[in-house]
């Protein structure tokens, strides 16, 4: 199941959907509707209700799942019949061009990305630790900067080299804490493409004192275009390419990984509490980025990643900003430019 956060005209405040066919179908509303047509409005009252926003979704776990399921059947039924789903006097099945998708979870309680591919961390220049063998590791991003499809990647005015990252990651469906792996496996809800955007070279520069990142990746993070449910899921097997303006320029798939998800959350969880809704992006992929490839986005561009089963993300890049007067420190002056792995 493809899960969306959209809204509409109709629809104004955020609201669950699922990517049904070239629709977008709400399933609580689609379940009012089912019951207004067979016994009206005060059918339509006692409707199962099903949660209207992402997380609580999740936390509905497989009775929520069904009910969506049920409310899919519903569309297609009355669309097989010619009659529309109408809740009240919202339609509780779209056309993609009425809706417009947000990020999945638009503000995740939390998001930690980790570094689980080696050829990415080989192909950005690093030198392997030991640690990276031992357990997963992430930095935290920041939740208020998540944008969502169609939405301008923002580069901020501090850097000359904006990056892409091809991602995958997952959102938990429940929490705990001291997880097992096994544990951890019946917690995760479902996947959904990640681009870490990243300013490359103060990212570089600042890390240059062991500590970060911070500027270089906390201004703009995007995710979508839905979560896939882990039932579709094969997390060794998601196909994954990165495309510029139509231009293949990546492209790779999640086989190659040091930790499987449940083993990234288990090490998460170990005396720590995790909690429904968060967000843990797995890495690059392997070849993911133009820091690995030499091959720099610019402004207007327009990025697509795209992942088997998931869909495409797509967004343009946005101007390089322009900050007032006096803005920042006067002593940063720019990063030198990184070309990892190049000859210049």
């Amino acid at each position: 199941m493809r899960l969306v956060t959209y809204v509409s005209a109709a629809s104004p405040q955020p609201r669950l959907g699922v990517l049904h066919g070239d629709t977008v179908v709400d399933p609580d509303r689609a379940l009012r509707a089912e019951q207004a047509l067979r016994g009206g409005e005060s059918a339509a009252a006692r409707a199962p209700g099903v949660p209207t926003e992402m997380v609580a979704f999740f936390e509905g776990g497989a009775e929520a799942h069904g009910l969506a399921e049920r409310a899919l059947a519903a569309a297609d039924a009355a669309a097989g019949r010619g009659d529309p789903l109408v809740d009240g006097t919202a339609p509780a099945v779209l056309g993609q061009d009425e809706a417009r998708l947000l990020a999945p979870v638009p503000r995740p309680r939390r998001i930690r990305d980790y570094l689980t591919y080696t050829e990415h961390a080989a192909g950005s220049g690093l030198t392997v630790p030991p640690a990276f063998s031992a357990m997963p590791i992430c930095y935290k991003c920041n939740v208020e900067t998540v944008i969502g499809p169609e939405e301008p990647l923002l580069w901020p005015s501090y850097t000359a080299q904006l990056d892409f990252e091809l991602e995958l990651g997952f959102f938990t469906s429940g929490g705990g804490r001291d997880l097992t792996p096994a544990e951890a496996e019946g917690r995760i809800a479902g996947v959904t493409i990640f681009n870490d955007v990243s300013a490359r070279d103060i990212q570089l520069f600042e890390m240059s004192m062991t500590i970060g990142p911070s500027k270089g990746k906390d201004f703009c993070t995007a995710m979508g275009p839905c979560v896939l449910t882990m039932d579709e899921v094969d997390e060794w097997a998601v196909q994954m390419s990165a495309s510029i303006n139509g231009e293949v320029w990546a492209s790779g798939s999640t086989k190659e990984r040091q930790f499987s998800f449940a083993e990234v959350l288990a090490w998460a969880s170990l005396d720590e509490t995790v909690y429904p809704g968060e967000f843990f992006g797995l890495g690059t992929v392997g070849g993911g980025c133009g820091l690995e490839l030499d091959r720099w986005i610019q402004p207007g561009d327009v990025v697509e990643l795209a992942a088997s089963g998931v869909g495409v993300l797509r967004n343009p890049v946005g101007e390089r900003q322009t900050p007032p007067g006096g803005a920042g420190v006067a002593t940063y002056q720019g990063s030198p430019e990184v070309h990892v792995g190049h000859e210049h």
